[in-house]
């Protein structure tokens, strides 16, 4: 497998033995590659091992607060284009992912594009330690293992996803290769040029 990707540690929160997750965490990897490795542009939801709307509809009800406390506006993110990663401190692959990230919303905030990092550490001084060391300004928020990444059975990170205007998912990929971060980095950009169009944030969610 050439991707970089991390299996969740839930020793203290998940009694399945260590080397299931680690094959279910294989699996979505293997699953992922063929999306990853698609054209800039290329739709296939249906590849993806998280379908689009199901996501939509975890990030539209489960709620999720930056590292300051307050609560994401969610409907803010309606008809703009979404770059979702969940990464956590410990993961190495991560921490290589993030100053991209970082670079990427700076790149596409000007044009309505946005990058939601959701952090799955335990510990969320660790995150803020993170964030405060590199100089992260994109949105970040804490949530542990147990939450949005527990209700769409996320295995591994990092683990991240571009949603176009319409909410679906243009993009996604588990790990943090060299090749992936460009491809993402690639359809973000194209999508968050394009002109918008109206959409509610019924339809978007």
């Amino acid at each position: 497998m050439s991707t970089e990707a991390v299996v969740i540690p839930r020793t203290q929160h998940d009694p399945a033995p260590f080397a299931r997750r680690l094959f279910a965490a294989l699996l979505v990897g293997a699953v992922l590659l063929p999306l990853a490795a698609a054209p800039a542009g290329a739709k296939e939801t249906e590849k993806a091992f998280v379908n689009a709307a199901v996501l939509r509809r975890a990030l539209a009800t489960h709620p999720l607060r930056t590292l300051d406390g307050k609560p994401v506006a969610k409907e803010l993110l309606a008809g703009e284009v979404v770059v979702v990663s969940f990464w956590a401190t410990w993961c190495k692959p991560c921490r290589k992912e993030m100053p991209r990230l970082e670079k990427l919303y700076r790149e596409i905030a000007p044009t309505g594009g946005s990058v939601l990092a959701i952090a799955l550490d335990l510990d969320i001084e660790n995150v803020r330690r993170f964030v405060k060391a590199n100089g992260l300004t994109l949105p970040v928020c804490h949530d542990g293992p147990d939450g949005l990444a527990q209700s769409i059975a996320l295995d591994a990170v990092p683990l991240t996803v571009v949603l176009d205007r319409q909410g679906e998912i243009a993009y996604a990929a588990a790990g943090a290769d060299e090749a992936q971060i460009e491809q993402l980095a690639s359809v973000t950009r194209r999508l968050a040029g394009a002109p918008r169009t109206a959409v509610s944030v019924e339809t978007a969610r």
